[in-house]
């Protein structure tokens, strides 16, 4: 892949930026972190900026809280809470202080390698796909806590064996099936027929199916008729389902996807203004400053250069 085209990172490319700590874990695709704390060596400039993370990620926040900003909503992480990064989401993270985290970040080519089940486990993941965090009780904590030191102590112990290997590998996917386990405690909802076919709920299918065609075509569309005709409404009836259902108009969804891009872009590539207005789809430079300024303050060459 050409260098001008790379705004994602992936776990190897997060290891460039940050070295491991005594106490992490690498294996195979899979970081295992434990005890992150706001005291450590955490470059958190990585994150000051929208980054898109190519891979799963599992944070337990055991002390102190956290402000991030995932695909646009912001999520804040406190005392017993487990937050979930899908593959591909753009994150961004206040500055961190006082606070201890956990975390388990994973390629999928790993979860495949060690005998997850992918099909499943994307399924039950993305029924929290709105809503990424779950706040764990003490049972619950305690028992993730303990495949953590159970990983730390395999890891300790770890020799360059067939039995090694294996026991690791059993640990950490231990880990994500009691993840997985919670996960599904959550999810049990059940609704009544009157529920699922209750007004609300059609707006937030609506609204889900438009997040859906938004995320695939936002870099090439930003006119509220293209997702209106994709999901076979007008657009003034798209525009009213949708602010109804979060406060927020189709048009600000859209822009605020687009710049979001165009941020991620300005930071970690090394494209162009030109060949970043051209990737957005913009018709030249010129409109895409005046867009990129209008909704931020700044002109795309002044954002590149803050810090």
């Amino acid at each position: 892949m050409n260098e001008k085209e790379i705004q994602s990172f992936s776990l190897s490319r997060l290891l460039e930026y940050h070295e491991l700590r005594p106490g992490d874990l690498y294996y195979d695709g899979c970081l295992i972190a434990s005890r992150v704390d706001s005291h450590c060596d955490i470059r958190s400039d990585l994150f000051r900026y929208p980054i898109r993370i190519n891979a799963l990620a599992l944070v337990f926040c055991s002390k102190g809280s956290i402000t991030l900003t995932s695909n646009l909503t912001h999520r804040q992480l406190s005392e017993h809470t487990l937050y979930i990064h899908f593959p591909g989401s753009i994150l961004q993270v206040d500055p961190i202080e006082g606070v201890e985290l956990y975390a388990v970040i994973c390629e999928e080519e790993f979860i495949r390698r060690i005998n997850v089940d992918l099909k499943l486990l994307s399924r039950l993941f993305l029924r929290l796909e709105r809503q990424p965090l779950l706040q764990l009780d003490d049972e619950q904590w305690q028992e993730i806590m303990r495949s953590f030191d159970e990983i730390s102590h395999e890891r300790d112990l770890y020799r360059d064996d067939a039995y090694s290997i294996e026991i690791l590998r059993s640990a950490i996917r231990m880990l994500i099936y009691k993840v997985s386990r919670i996960i599904d405690r959550y999810s049990e909802c059940p609704h009544t027929e009157q529920d699922v076919h209750s007004p609300r709920n059609r707006q937030e299918e609506y609204f889900q199916r438009f997040m859906n065609v938004l995320t695939q075509h936002y870099t090439q569309e930003r006119s509220v008729g293209f997702y209106a005709s994709q999901l076979n409404l007008t657009p003034k009836y798209l525009s009213t389902l949708i602010r109804q259902t979060t406060g927020r108009t189709a048009s600000e969804w859209i822009d605020d996807y687009v710049i979001l891009e165009a941020k991620n872009l300005l930071k970690y590539s090394t494209m162009s203004i030109q060949e970043i207005s051209y990737s957005l789809n913009f018709p030249n430079q010129s409109f895409f400053g005046k867009y990129f300024k209008t909704h931020t303050g700044q002109t795309p060459s002044e954002y590149r250069m803050s810090r």
